[in-house]
């Protein structure tokens, strides 16, 4: 007799997916979708989610305007790396969000400039090498109460 193996619980998703509307559980599943390229309404829903202008949002990951308009005329995905570097982001302003329980304080938090991250803000950061992953562990440590 076999028996089929039915989850008791659904797998939550990767943090910084909810905010881009993806649907990754897994990284591989969140490498094959930066690979692919993420559309531009995730770029679009995480710059209304965080109250940027577009503008702003293109700016902080450095890419142009005209780049992602024609990218959104054509119906073309961002680049990988413009994906990745816009998952980043989503993941900080999740982890914010979850520490400070008030959104509006963690995008505060999230857009001002901080000795912590050499005058930059959490946001600018987060986009440098290993920035990312600081920035959480900052946010971390916070929550444990060691001053960072």
């Amino acid at each position: 007799m076999t028996h089929t193996f039915t989850p008791t619980r659904t797998v939550p998703p990767l943090p910084g997916t909810t905010l881009l509307g993806l649907k990754a559980t897994t990284l591989l599943e969140l490498g094959d979708a930066a690979r692919q390229g993420f559309q531009t309404a995730a770029l679009e829903r995480f710059a209304r989610h965080l109250g940027l202008t577009l503008a702003d949002t293109l700016d902080l990951i450095r890419l142009s305007e005209s780049t992602y308009h024609s990218y959104r005329r054509k119906g073309k995905p961002l680049s990988s790396d413009d994906s990745t570097q816009l998952y980043h982001l989503a993941r900080v302003t999740e982890a914010a969000e979850s520490y400070f329980q008030s959104v509006t304080e963690a995008h505060r938090w999230l857009m001002t400039p901080r000795a912590t991250f050499g005058a930059h803000t959490p946001l600018q950061f987060a986009l440098l090498p290993g920035g990312a992953e600081y920035v959480t562990t900052v946010l971390s440590r916070l929550e444990h109460g060691v001053y960072t």
